[in-house]
């Protein structure tokens, strides 16, 4: 099991768990970022990757793709 952030770019891997403060995982949730969703890494920077779910885009934080386990 690997963190989203450890995720290379164009890999794709289904959401095993995830963990995080009340509003982080309502931010997750709410983007359909939750357990047996398939998750795919579109780009990486230093602080942060662009992620997606089906046609959903977003830029999820280091640390809270590091909290997102594939």
């Amino acid at each position: 099991m690997q963190s989203l952030w450890e995720m290379k770019v164009g890999e794709s891997g289904t959401v095993k768990w995830m963990m995080g403060n009340s509003v982080v995982m309502e931010f997750l949730r709410r983007h359909e970022i939750k357990e047996g969703n398939l998750i795919r890494v579109f780009q990486k920077g230093k602080s942060g990757v662009i992620a997606g779910i089906g046609n959903r885009r977003f830029a999820i934080a280091g640390e809270v793709a590091e909290r997102i386990k594939i």
